[in-house]
Order: C-alpha cells, then sequence, then structure tokens
C-alpha cells in the first residue's frame, strides 16, 4: 500500500528565463534564481508605479498650494498642465453639493470642469 500520491508530470517553461523543463504541471519556474529574478522585477515594477504616482502627487500638491499662496482660486487646465498638474492624482473624489465634483489633493479641494479647475480652497482641519 503506497499512500503517496503521484503528480503526473508535464512539460512546462519557465516565467523567467523560457527554458523548457519537466516536473510538475504546475512548477513555472525551472530553479530558485529565475524564481527570485521574476519576483524581483515584479516587486520594482511595482515600487517603481507607486514612486511615480507619489511624486504626481506631490507635484500636484505644489502647483495647488502655489495658487493659494497667489490668493487664485481658479486655473485653466492647459496652463496647470504646462506647470506639470495632473488631473488624474488625486487623494478624493465626491460628488459636490451643485452640480460639479468635488476632487482633492491631500487638504487642498477643488472642482474641476472640462477647462479649468476653481474655488480651489484648504480644507480645515475637521472638515470632511
Amino acid at each position: 500500500m503506497s499512500y503517496k500520491i503521484q503528480q503526473e508530470e508535464g512539460e512546462g517553461a519557465c516565467l523567467e528565463c523560457g527554458t523548457v523543463f519537466y516536473g510538475r504541471k504546475d512548477k513555472q519556474f525551472c530553479n530558485a534564481a529565475c524564481k527570485n529574478k521574476w519576483h524581483n522585477r515584479l516587486l520594482r515594477e511595482r515600487r517603481q508605479l507607486r514612486m511615480e504616482t507619489v511624486a504626481a502627487l506631490a507635484r500636484n500638491y505644489e502647483i495647488l498650494e502655489g495658487l493659494l499662496k497667489a490668493n487664485r482660486q481658479s486655473a485653466g487646465l492647459a496652463e496647470l498642465a504646462e506647470l506639470g498638474f495632473d488631473p488624474e492624482c488625486i487623494t478624493g473624489h465626491r460628488k459636490g453639493r451643485c452640480r460639479h465634483d468635488e476632487y482633492r489633493c491631500f487638504d487642498i479641494s477643488y472642482y474641476r470642469s472640462p477647462a479649468k479647475i476653481f474655488n480651489v480652497r484648504r480644507k480645515a482641519s475637521g472638515e470632511r
């Protein structure tokens, strides 16, 4: 009596280097080095995307803060795009009280229309 269950063996290709190998059907890598390389590259790509997003948020925040320091409550999206503003990088969004949606970049909120942002203001510390 044998209690061990035989695994079906098959042919596969390494996800990292493409080498053809034989072994378990669910095996994905030819060796531990390829497995580590593949996972490290995946983590590096995710980390890079996260750092790019954080940089875009910081750039947006600086631009909005510059508007507040200049006592400007509105600006055209074309003008902001020249400064490096990315309207897709936000930290919050909700339906506004009027017909416009309210967007947030950390503690600075604003409304956005197809051509400009307006009502730029800093949220009070207890305000939601």
